[in-house]
């Protein structure tokens, strides 16, 4: 590397640098510099778009005794550096025209400027891009915001570099002269020789010393080039795979299987179930070491050839390749799940996880690792959709559902953007007076040209995309709006049940977006029922436990929607603040049928009564599954034997008249019409 001259440079404020030439001239040749050659300042190039940066430096640096001269874009700095030829070049990334990396390649393709060391000063900091750097002539990488006396240290240390191999040069040259000289004078000055041969040695001796020195910053530059190259290839975490080394894997494998035509390539997609709720109750710190333990389980479950890499969250994948059968794939998907709902012993705690699995196959569901990923990824919902904790191969309706999952969501968010939701309300009545008491609020698609359609078609893809939250506060707030203008209307004891999801339920500062709603309409808390689902109490904690008490602290009512149906302990009853139970209507549609589900329904009934809790039942379509209700002390109910979910103008009608006919037969045509999201009729769910 080339090192220009050092001089000794009059210090001037960044402004001055920056408004005035690139750099100040030095002070005019005094008696004593024409005697000898004068101390030179190191000069430095800064280029860097923004002024405050330019500032900084350039007053630190000239308080350290350098001369720094600027460019404020790429152009401005290569013309600069060819013109000046400074010692060392501090160079930003991203720029106006040219970038840092362009502006370093051109730097070193002159050769003016070849030879002038480069460091760059940016805020990327991913390692692609310090290999970019690299890449392009940089020797070395400073991220933004950066430390000041990091910056000098490393300024210090490659001018040292660049001084170092000038003097060695000198040095070799002035043996050379040496040597030249000996061999002229060797007659004349032989009783010189001893003397010589000890000048020799000891330059020899110095030598080795910087070579050694040399090769050890060699070495230790390629150790750093290793362990960044590890870095950008494996997962922090666990120290797997990460995408990209599984991404060029699974080229090789099948770029194999395509030499050897009868071979066949199998990725499985796998996702741990209800991971989230582990880091939500334990923390982050539980969670990764939990994924640290799974990653170990799932090395155990592989073959030799095969690999398994981490993509992040709580996502891996198992590339299985040179099968011979896809009987292979499932026999390891088998493994993985057998070993992963094995607890976990992590830090204390008894962890239990699931997971689900997704199988794509080459050449059957793809050619490339992209599509195989995709088909992968859609056979793992499909898993999740299953019930968890199963394992399914990709087939061709899979691509077809995934598909209509991404149309209905860019349906939902323009649905969202252009206010085509509506709420429908369905009443709850009082079985033995016959009147509604109150409504349970139930959202529609209303897409121009169609139907009103149920929320049941799109709800499970709202809360894939996390669409819940803005849609979920909207129906909340439409729905006690609705509330307060039936109060004030002349029905002051009406109330409203809203459902809450699991993903709504968690989200931070649920508590005080449903207090300040009250509180702009004005409404009691007690007019205001959440349905919640059983999945919100199958892992308590601290966490849940705290956002029912606020809730039920505010005087909120609380009720497990859809009872029966979940999975969780009946013991958490009587320690969450739950004030109703809402039997399922799987069990009360069978009433009559099957002597199980009767048996189901009163067995719910009893024991909300001994633990004094209110119980409504939902389904009830006609008249003999009112009766075994009522007779069996569930006196609340709602369902198509009262009316369908109708909007808020036809609600309003029946709390007018409060005489309802079987099966909605008194309520409009166009009220109880739906269609679904794929054309199909509506189906009479809510």
């Amino acid at each position: 590397m080339q090192c220009s001259n050092l001089e000794q440079g009059t210090h001037h404020s960044p402004v001055d640098l920056l408004m005035s030439n690139p750099f100040v001239p030095d002070s005019k040749p005094t008696a004593l510099s024409t005697m000898a050659p004068p101390f030179r300042a190191p000069l430095i190039l800064m280029v860097d778009d923004t002024p405050a940066n330019l500032g900084i430096v350039v007053e630190h640096f000239e308080d350290h005794g350098f001369r720094v001269a600027v460019a404020q874009d790429g152009e401005e700095g290569i013309q600069r550096a060819e013109f000046i030829h400074p010692d060392l070049i501090l160079l930003d990334v991203m720029m106006p025209g040219i970038d840092g990396f362009e502006t370093c390649r051109r730097l070193k393709a002159s050769d003016k400027t070849r030879d002038i060391p480069v460091i760059f000063m940016t805020a990327l900091t991913e390692t692609h891009d310090k290999l970019i750097g690299f890449a392009a002539g940089g020797v070395d990488y400073v991220t933004k915001p950066f430390q000041i006396e990091e910056v000098l240290a490393r300024v210090n240390t490659h001018l040292a570099l660049c001084a170092a191999r000038k003097s060695l040069a000198e040095q070799n040259d002035l043996l050379q002269q040496e040597i030249t000289m000996r061999q002229k004078a060797e007659t004349a000055l032989q009783h010189a020789n001893d003397v010589l041969e000890e000048r020799v040695a000891s330059r020899t001796a110095e030598l080795a010393q910087t070579n050694a020195s040399l090769r050890a910053e060699i070495t230790e530059r390629k150790l750093a080039e290793g362990r960044i190259h590890y870095m950008a290839h494996h997962d922090a975490l666990t120290g797997l795979p990460n995408r990209l080394l599984l991404e060029d894997r699974l080229n090789q494998a099948l770029a194999q299987a395509r030499r050897h035509q009868n071979e066949m390539v199998a990725l499985l997609f796998i996702d741990l179930d209800y991971f989230k709720t582990i880091n939500d109750s334990l923390g982050h710190q539980i969670g990764d070491r939990l994924l640290q333990h799974v990653a170990l389980r799932l090395q155990q479950c592989l073959r030799e050839g095969d690999s398994v890499a981490r993509l992040g969250g709580d996502e891996f994948v198992i590339s299985l390749p040179a099968l011979a059968d896809s009987s292979d794939a499932a026999l390891v998907a088998t493994k993985v799940l057998e070993a992963l709902d094995l607890p976990f012993a992590v830090e204390g705690h008894e962890l239990h996880v699931s997971s689900s699995v997704g199988i794509s196959l080459y050449p059957e569901d793809g050619t490339d690792v992209q599509t195989l990923m995709r088909a992968a990824d859609a056979a793992m919902y499909h898993a999740k959709q299953k019930g968890r904790g199963n394992y399914q191969f990709f087939t061709s309706a899979l691509n077809e559902a995934a598909q209509r999952r991404l149309s209905v969501a860019n349906q939902l968010r323009q649905a969202l953007a252009q206010n085509e939701f509506a709420v429908y309300y369905q009443p709850q009545v009082d079985m033995e007076s016959g009147k509604i008491f109150s409504a349970e609020a139930l959202l529609r698609l209303n897409l121009p040209g169609s139907a009103p359609i149920s929320c049941g078609e799109f709800i499970s893809i709202a809360e894939e995309t996390g669409l819940i939250l803005p849609i979920g506060e909207w129906v909340l707030r439409q729905a006690c709006a609705q509330l307060k203008r039936w109060r004030d209307e002349g029905h002051p004891n009406m109330r409203i049940a809203v459902n809450l999801s699991a993903r709504q339920f968690f989200q931070p500062g649920l508590a005080d977006v449903v207090g300040n709603v009250l509180n702009e309409l004005g409404l009691p808390a007690g007019a205001l029922e959440l349905e919640i689902t059983e999945s919100v109490l199958m892992q308590p904690s601290q966490d849940n436990m705290a956002i029912l008490q606020q809730l039920s602290g505010m005087g909120v009512q609380l009720s497990i929607d859809d009872f029966g149906t979940g999975y969780s302990s009946l013991a958490y009853l009587q320690h969450f603040p739950i004030h109703a139970l809402k039997i399922d209507r799987s069990f009360v549609t069978r009433i009559g049928k099957n002597g199980h589900d009767a048996a189901i329904v009163t067995a719910i009934i009893s024991m909300a009564h001994n633990l004094r809790l209110k119980v409504i039942a939902e389904g009830v379509d006609n008249v003999e599954q009112a009766a075994f209700l009522k007779a069996h002390g569930c006196l609340a109910a709602q369902g198509f034997h009262y009316s369908r979910p109708v909007p808020a103008p036809a609600f309003t009608e029946l709390l007018e008249g409060m005489a309802l006919s079987p099966l909605g037969s008194s309520i409009p045509a166009d009220y109880n019409a739906g269609k679904r999201l794929d054309g199909g009729a509506a189906q009479s769910v809510d």
